[in-house]
């Protein structure tokens, strides 16, 4: 622009007259106003690369605090990123592909005691001398890098400094920018204490279940050893009823035979007890009639309610079914606690039961017994030991009225193996009711007419033919009861005094019947019974199988099923009645 403007002041110097000046008037004009326009350009564009000097000048401005920003976060991020991995308690670590490790937090380097010098690019078997390498968790850990899939609690114990160290792990793998796996990052926590209890607890619930196995132990054998001297109380007694005796002689063994009954029943509430708390109560489920069950209680009760005068009733709602499914012999323990409590503490007035349906399914109902009496009712403060085990209400009632406080607990116990609730209501002086619920299987049976299905033969009126009968019995007592009872009802009788014995006479003698005790010297009824069944089975090709029922003190829980695995065929625990013997010979040789 500058040469523009000298060559424009060349030729205006250059003109001497004024028709020069007119011929290049138009020219320098021209030239002028270019040189305007240029120079209008060049303003324009002066502004804009100023502006756009400008707006680059903001623009770096915002860069440049927006990265100082992000570089602060970054900073924060990774300083929180460190408190994190210094104070977690968690053994944290990154590991390369060949499982070597590139990164550690201080809990890792405390447990290793070596710093992160020390622990770059090394192995844990190089970190920790007395560590075994375990292929599985080497594998575990080759998986992760290999599959990309994290695993989670993976337990392992390792040997630290002469010490045992559990330690649960998670594992996932690491990755570069691009996504691809670069190593495994793993969290371990130390779960030694954790570990350490849990063997612990598991020692104390071991000893718990072994004292709790002890103690049905001691239970069955202390039961084994009442039942015996008690069959032979209670055979001899029956034996003594057949004699004629005078009035006061006939009292006598009435007591002497009640107070025997009272001692079975405590003993067997013993064993309930200790059934239930070992778990080996288990309800039968089989149809029975709702209603015999209460005539039967009626039967067992109406003389000692008689006997007080009591107006002693029962009322079942009309809708509940004839035939339910359930456990009728529980069932019937429950209610005849219930009720022989309230005809013990009723003096007067009345003691009424009263059942009725409260849920109903199309495959179940749901019952509601109560017992309610007139009796001497429950205080406040007794309610609260009711239930418990060998609780009574107080000291002065237990000594009016006996018991021993278990019959409460273990029908609560049983009520609750019924899918049922128990509780009572009572006023001092003005009498209780108890009441217990029980879920029930409805019954395919309908009716109690005698049909193809459910009749069963009335053994007792079936005449019972003379027999040859083997007992195995090293117990004297025992021996002569029996064998005076079977004598008396027209048996004959051979007495062996332990299983060898029963084994020679049996190969002896022909005989129809074979009553087994279990215990015995020499060799127990178990392999007296599987010598017996092996000879019919090998020799005698099953021809001529005999007959054998276990006679046994032995009354807990699968007693009865070991003696029928053994291959005997009817069961009858001690002590038993002249009747009861009979009437179980009658149904095992019924069908010879």
């Amino acid at each position: 622009m500058g040469e523009r403007l000298k060559k424009i002041n060349k030729t205006i110097e250059g003109i001497t007259s004024f028709e020069e000046f007119i011929r290049h008037k138009d020219d320098i004009l021209q030239e002028v106003q270019s040189l305007q326009r240029d120079r209008q350009v060049t303003n324009f564009k002066f502004e804009r690369l100023l502006k756009d000097k400008n707006v680059l000048n903001s623009l770096l401005k915002k860069t440049t605090e927006d990265l100082n920003n992000a570089v602060e976060a970054l900073k924060t991020r990774a300083e929180e990123l460190s408190i994190l991995l210094s104070t977690i308690p968690a053994l944290v670590y990154f590991k390369d592909t060949n499982l070597d490790y590139i990164l550690v937090n201080k809990a890792f380097e405390r447990f290793v005691n070596l710093p992160f010098y020390g622990i770059q690019g090394k192995k844990v078997e190089d970190l920790l001398p007395e560590y075994e390498t375990k292929d599985d968790y080497t594998e575990m850990e080759m998986e992760v890098i290999q599959s990309g899939l994290p695993l989670y609690n993976i337990e392992e114990v390792i040997h630290k400094e002469g010490k045992e160290v559990w330690l649960t792990s998670n594992l996932a793998p690491y990755r570069d920018n691009e996504g691809e796996i670069i190593g495994l990052v793993g969290i371990s926590w130390d779960i030694t204490f954790r570990k350490n209890y849990e063997i612990e607890l598991q020692d104390a619930k071991d000893q718990a279940e072994e004292g709790t196995r002890a103690k049905s132990e001691f239970l069955a054998n202390m039961s084994h050893e009442i039942r015996t001297p008690m069959n032979g109380i209670i055979g001899m007694a029956e034996i003594l009823k057949q004699a004629k005796l005078g009035k006061q002689e006939s009292e006598n063994l009435d007591i002497l035979i009640s107070s025997t009954r009272s001692l079975l029943s405590l003993v067997n509430d013993i064993l309930d007890i200790s059934k239930i708390e070992a778990g080996k109560v288990e309800l039968e489920v089989e149809n029975f009639d709702i209603r015999q069950i209460l005539k039967d209680i009626e039967n067992i009760m109406f003389i000692r309610a008689d006997e007080k005068a009591l107006n002693y009733k029962t009322f079942i709602n009309s809708n509940v079914p004839e035939f339910l499914k359930g456990d009728p012999y529980r069932l019937k323990q429950v209610m005849l606690n219930l009720v022989n409590n309230a005809v013990k503490f009723t003096e007067k007035g009345h003691v009424h039961i009263y059942i009725d349906i409260t849920n109903e399914k199309a495959d179940a109902v749901t019952l509601e017994f109560k017992v309610v009496d007139s009796g001497i009712g429950i205080p406040d403060e007794g309610k609260k030991r009711l239930f418990q085990l060998f609780s009574q209400v107080d000291t002065s009632t237990t000594k009016i009225y006996g018991g021993t406080g278990l019959g409460l607990s273990i029908a609560k116990r049983l009520v609750t193996l019924m899918k049922g609730e128990i509780g009572m209501e009572s006023v001092q002086n003005r009498g209780s009711t108890f009441w217990f619920t029980a879920m029930l299987k409805r019954s395919e049976k309908q009716t109690s007419t005698p049909d193809a299905f459910d009749k069963q033969p009335d053994l007792d009126d079936k005449p019972l033919r003379m027999l040859n009968i083997l007992l195995a019995e090293d117990n004297e007592i025992n021996q002569k009861i029996i064998q005076y009872s079977l004598i008396n009802a027209g048996h004959q009788v051979d007495i062996a005094r332990n299983g060898q014995e029963a084994i020679d006479k049996y190969h002896e003698g022909n005989y129809d019947l074979v009553l087994m005790d279990v215990q015995m010297p020499v060799l127990d009824g178990f392999e007296a019974t599987t010598h017996i069944r092996k000879v019919e089975s090998e020799i005698l090709n099953n021809s001529n199988h005999i007959p054998i029922i276990a006679l046994t003190a032995n009354a807990m829980k699968g007693d009865r099923e070991k003696c029928l695995d053994a291959g005997m065929d009817e069961y009858l625990s001690k002590p038993f009645t002249p009747n009861d013997l009979i009437r179980i010979i009658r149904t095992v040789t019924s069908n010879q």
